[in-house]
């Protein structure tokens, strides 16, 4: 009998270690964190849908294909896009007149994305992250670029874009 006390002690005990660790663990993973710089935008996002990643890939191929009218469908009519040199677009249309004018003059290959992340911030701002790279053709000649874009997304539709590039050497 007192061997059978002794292993009910000792399994309680390993239980309750368990449920201890698994409570620390989740507070771990709540715990709000305190920034030496504090964001001015939003700050604590937490991970978003797959809907929005769909659009922005979708966004993607129909900008390699060159499938204008289908791009422009995933696009809002008051969409802001912040370029990697500091312009801004303002609207689909112009936008749109921008993507004609520069990718119909290039081809896109060996596309790679190597992360997509879709967030919400505690603002409510859907955004899809994504970290790409491909070889870019254009007058017969051949470079590796790398870039990032930030989606923001409204009701399924893109309404911002922020975009970086690294220039190749």
């Amino acid at each position: 009998m007192k061997k059978l006390f002794v292993c009910f002690l000792a399994a309680t005990s390993l239980i309750a270690c368990k449920t201890e660790e698994k409570k620390t663990e989740t507070a771990e993973k709540t715990a709000t964190v305190e920034h030496m710089y504090k964001p001015t935008y939003t700050d604590n996002f937490k991970i978003g849908g797959e809907g929005n990643m769909a659009i922005a890939e979708n966004f993607h191929k129909s900008m390699f294909a060159k499938d204008f009218k289908t791009l422009a469908s995933f696009i809002a009519d008051t969409a802001k896009f912040w370029m990697e040199d500091g312009s801004k677009i303002n609207g689909k249309d112009s936008m749109m007149q921008f993507i004609e004018a520069n990718f119909s003059k290039i081809n896109i290959t060996n596309y790679k994305q190597n992360v997509i992340i879709p967030v919400i911030g505690e603002n409510g701002h859907e955004w899809v992250l994504i970290w790409d790279e491909a070889d870019v053709e254009m007058g017969g000649k051949s470079q590796h670029f790398q870039w990032q874009d930030g989606f923001r997304f409204s009701n399924g539709k893109i309404v911002g874009m922020n975009g970086f590039v690294k220039s190749p050497k």
